[in-house]
């Protein structure tokens, strides 16, 4: 007996020798076996298929009854058994583990892990899935998938079930849209990617109710997969998380809207990196000015009545040049109206207002007091001041500033900006600025030394970003100021509703001083006078002194050349228009030209037009009609030298040589 176990003992180690050499792999150590004791000393080929044959090397094997393969494969039909070897074919089910031999004499289990060289396939993949939900992949041998990678690393190893034709995988919150990376095990692992991108489900905003909101009332979002929502950014820097929603849904969100939120798109955002812009916008009930009356009004002495939509969210008012009303002050205060004192030191310009929820704007009024200068735009962007919140953007700058008291069109101050380079005179940062109702890009602008005949850029930015594709340039003067109006329909690619900059910039002259003043958005027209006696409006003071009027209509709607209306003028008798009592008296002593417009009605053309001023008929100048059309006249100021030019109180415009006419004055002034 001692000299059988020897024999084994030494077969036990030939066998090694023999398995190494011939790349078989190791399956057990090296302790001593007893006589019939099962022993398990290889099995291979080493990555081996599906479906090929293997084979188990040992001792005693004829008393192997079945052989386990992981995971619970049981092979009992050998395609051959001896004492020292097994072949059987590897079934399809087969995965990679420990192999278990079962005898009799218990079951022996291998010391290292059969694997095989696994082609893993895949067949379908769902077109799409949302995250959190589960994706369906089949194919063949998909037991064998280890990982599966999606867009940017983030890997998922813990599926939901797999099996041999089919994968289900619990998609990350975090997960976007792109190809998947699948890695399989094997004694040739396989890494490899999808045919096509997996699309991740997004959340989709469908209607937004109300149409338009006021500040912390509450705006329902219907749409789909908004359960995937954790935060919106509305405009305006505003973020309301998941935890404020009143109420969330996948197809409907409740939510107030925070105080500072501005008009414009909302961002969705998500566990994943992905954000959605809705293209529905949260449209703002905010005040609105529709007309101030009068014009002009007087600090100190008048009441204006503002008319307009949602007033009744005004919180307090700022006129030009004074310190903010609260409402409280005001005379009277609704939804439509508000009546409040023009305080004492009032200026021209636009009306901004505070609400109830402390949002800032402007009011798209305008205030209007006697005394010399252009009417206000309609929204002003710089005049004074920059508005809407904005900063100076300027680049390469030598001087660049907004209160310069050297040159100025309209008010006090204009901007003043040197340049020793290439650089532009730009305000940026501007919120709220809305000009789609409006007509033309509006600026007046004093060439400095070298800039006579320059080109300069006048480019505008819209929701952040400055918009040079849709350029646009004026010839600049030097030496003068010159009032410039755009058509707003040249700037295509600029959101109107969503002004957030302007730019000029002289073109191709390096070095240069340009004064900027008056910018903004209007109807469009012909550039205010520096100096008006009547454009929609007579000079403060002034009154009606027409004589032998069949009609005299300061208000006329029939033909206007700039503003809203004109003053038509009817006589059958040799009658003329005028405006006098004008006080405080205009000084036109450093003006050139009285500057007007006139229409002509039947029969007068070629018929001269007496031009007066302060009742001198010494000073007699006259002006050609032009019947059926607009005209405009200037008559040198030179010609008018025995009359008190710094004391101007009275006009007239009188047809000489026809007893009956009509005329139309539009646009009377000094420039």
């Amino acid at each position: 007996m001692k000299h059988l176990i020897v024999q084994n003992k030494w077969g036990v180690k030939l066998l090694l020798m023999l398995l190494i050499v011939g790349g078989l792999t190791t399956a057990c150590d090296e302790e001593e076996p007893t006589v019939d004791e099962v022993v398990l000393l290889s099995f291979g080929p080493s990555g081996v298929h599906h479906g090929d044959t293997i084979k188990f090397i040992g001792l005693n094997l004829d008393k192997v009854s079945s052989i386990m393969l992981a995971p619970e494969v049981s092979v009992t039909d050998f395609i051959s058994k001896s004492s020292t070897v097994i072949e059987i074919k590897v079934p399809r089910e087969a995965e990679a583990g420990l192999v278990t031999l079962k005898s009799s004499k218990g079951d022996v289990v291998s010391k290292t892990p059969l694997s095989f060289e696994v082609p893993v396939t895949i067949s379908t993949i769902d077109d799409e899935v949302k995250p959190g939900g589960t994706l369906t992949i089949t194919g063949e041998m998909l037991n064998w998938i280890e990982t599966v990678t999606f867009k940017d690393g983030l890997l998922v190893d813990e599926f939901e079930s797999q099996s041999m034709t089919e994968l289900k995988v619990k998609v990350p919150m975090e997960a976007e849209t792109g190809f998947l990376v699948f890695s399989s095990g094997g004694t040739e692992p396989l890494t490899f990617a999808s045919e096509q991108e997996l699309k991740v489900t997004l959340p989709r905003v469908t209607a937004l109710s109300p149409a338009e909101v006021r500040h912390t009332a509450d705006l329902t979002i219907t749409g789909t997969d908004l359960d995937l929502v954790t935060s919106i950014l509305f405009a305006g820097d505003q973020i309301v998380g998941a935890a404020g929603f009143k109420t969330h849904t996948a197809t409907e969100i409740v939510l107030a809207v925070p105080k500072q939120t501005e008009r414009g798109s909302m961002v969705l955002r998500q566990v994943s990196p992905v954000e959605v812009t809705t293209s529905q916008e949260v449209v703002i009930q905010l005040p609105m000015g529709a007309s101030v009356s009068p014009e002009p009004a007087v600090p100190g002495t008048d009441d204006i009545t503002i008319t307009g939509t949602n007033l009744d969210l005004v919180a307090s008012l700022t006129l030009p040049g004074v310190d903010p009303v609260a409402a409280a002050s005001f005379t009277a205060h609704s939804a439509t109206e508000i009546v409040v004192g023009v305080p004492e030191g009032a200026k021209n310009g636009g009306i901004t207002y505070k609400t109830i929820h402390d949002y800032e704007g402007l009011l798209g009024a305008n205030l209007l007091v006697p005394g010399e200068g252009p009417k206000p735009l309609a929204v002003t962007l710089y005049d004074d001041g920059i508005q809407f919140g904005g900063g100076d953007w300027s680049w390469n700058t030598v001087e660049s500033d907004p209160a310069s008291t050297e040159q100025f069109f309209s008010g006090d101050v204009s901007w003043k900006f040197t340049t020793d380079s290439d650089g532009g005179v730009s305000a940026g940062g501007l919120t709220g600025v809305d000009a789609s109702e409006q007509k033309v890009f509006a600026f007046s602008v004093f060439g400095g030394a070298g800039t006579d005949g320059a080109q300069l850029a006048c480019i505008l930015g819209s929701d952040g970003a400055d918009k040079w594709d849709s350029y646009n340039s004026v010839t600049l003067k030097e030496g003068e100021w010159t009032s410039y109006e755009i058509d707003l329909s040249n700037y295509a690619t600029v959101n109107l509703q969503n002004i957030t900059r302007f730019i000029f910039k002289v073109e191709g002259v390096a070095g240069t001083t340009i004064y900027v003043d008056r910018v903004g958005f209007d109807m469009g027209g012909p550039a205010p006078l520096p100096v008006s006696l009547f454009d929609d409006e007579t000079a403060a003071g002034g009154g009606d002194w027409s004589w032998e009027a069949a009609t005299s209509d300061p208000a006329n709607k029939e033909q206007v050349y700039s503003g809203e209306v004109s003053w038509k003028f009817e006589t059958t008798n040799g009658g003329g228009l005028s405006v006098g009592g004008i006080d405080p008296a205009i000084d036109a002593s450093t003006r050139t030209s009285f500057s007007f417009a006139l229409y002509g009605g039947p029969g007068t053309d070629g018929a001269q037009v007496a031009c007066i001023l302060n009742d001198n008929w010494d000073d007699y100048n006259t002006v050609t009609l032009v019947e059926g059309e607009w005209t405009e006249y200037q008559v040198p100021l030179a010609n008018y030298s025995t009359t008190d030019l710094s004391q101007v109180v009275r006009f007239a415009l009188k047809v000489d040589g026809i007893t009956s006419s009509v005329i139309y004055a539009d646009r009377i002034g000094f420039e």
